[in-house]
């Protein structure tokens, strides 16, 4: 862990030595701890900025470290005093920003306030889980996979990736469609995973031929969804039992009642904002979107296959000899 020294605080506080000379006025007193142009600045705002530093700031007085972050305060708002100044708050993508910003907010606040109703897991409770998800206990598994990854493609639909039998012949589909991919060994452990996934890949490793398994998934920042194609290579089993595996369970349990709860709110609000929703001319959601995708497709696929049916049978009649004089 780095630590920062008395000296580097002072130095990280020095930008606003010259600010805070020549003041004037009235002493804040109370919650406010300062002010700067007639903004106030509280206690609470002077101790969470402060809070961030201390994890750091090992050894160093605290009546420094509140300093140190009472000045940081100060700095934040005379660079957001400037930039209103400037009028940047008006820009769209300002107000677009700060938009998001504060729905994100009000969601965490909304999970933090259901994950404090949330009781603690009673020890009977995590042992009962511990022995029906033996997967991530005391069978736990530590399996090595062969995978192989690229960003899905429509390419993919014509690819009959679901009749390779080994990673060469998922290898050789891929460079015949001159889709990039990577190759590389990955470790996965099943006291990560969901159980049921879990399952499914040892059942699929246990199997005679070791056939690949493909899911895909997209990560924070993935251009689009990733595909990956896996075997297991190998495996072996490294129990997770005691007093450890009792509170992560407990963890566990509490974790899985929060987004079980989580959801549920967020069905009830989507059954009450249902006709509160209107979309503009060629919006809708998802499962409708999807829906109407898949009939476009189908309706060109169709009206492709009576093309080829029409040309097919217009050269057949081109073709054929011309009847018999009478």
């Amino acid at each position: 862990m780095v630590r920062i020294s008395k000296q580097l605080l002072l130095i990280a506080a020095a930008s606003l030595a010259l600010a805070a000379c020549d003041q004037k006025g009235a002493k804040p007193e109370g919650q406010v701890v300062a002010t700067i142009d007639g903004q106030e600045v509280t206690i609470n705002e002077m101790k969470m900025e402060a809070n961030g530093l201390g994890q750091q700031a090992a050894g160093v007085s605290q009546k420094l470290i509140e300093s140190v972050g009472l000045a940081r305060v100060l700095e934040r708002k005379m660079l957001a005093a400037e930039a209103k100044r400037r009028k940047l708050d008006q820009s769209p993508q300002f107000v677009l920003a700060k938009a998001r910003n504060d729905e994100n907010l009000l969601v965490q606040a909304l999970q933090a306030e259901v994950a404090g109703k949330v009781s603690e897991t009673p020890r009977e409770a995590a042992q009962k889980f511990i022995e029906e998800n033996a997967i991530i206990f005391g069978d736990r598994r530590i399996l090595i996979l062969d995978q192989i990854q690229f960003l899905q493609t429509p390419l993919m639909d014509k690819l009959p990736l679901t009749d390779a039998k080994n990673m060469a012949a998922v290898e050789r589909q891929l460079l015949d469609a001159n889709i990039e991919f990577r190759r590389a060994p990955q470790q996965i452990d099943t006291l990560l995973l969901d159980p049921r996934l879990s399952k499914e890949i040892v059942r699929l490793a246990q199997g005679p031929n070791g056939e690949p398994f493909m899911f895909t998934d997209q990560p924070a920042g993935a251009p689009a969804p990733i595909v990956y194609i896996n075997v297991v290579s190998d495996q072996k089993t490294e129990p997770f039992t005691g007093e450890r595996a009792i509170s992560y369970a407990q963890q566990l349990i509490q974790r899985q009642e929060i987004s079980k709860r989580l959801q549920a709110e967020l069905t009830r609000l989507r059954e009450l904002n249902k006709g509160k929703i209107v979309y503009a001319a060629g919006y809708d959601t998802p499962e409708n979107t999807a829906k109407a995708i898949d009939k476009a497709a189908a309706a060109a696929a169709k009206d492709k296959a009576s093309q080829e049916a029409r040309a097919k049978a217009g050269a057949a009649k081109a073709g054929s000899p011309a009847p018999a004089a009478k």
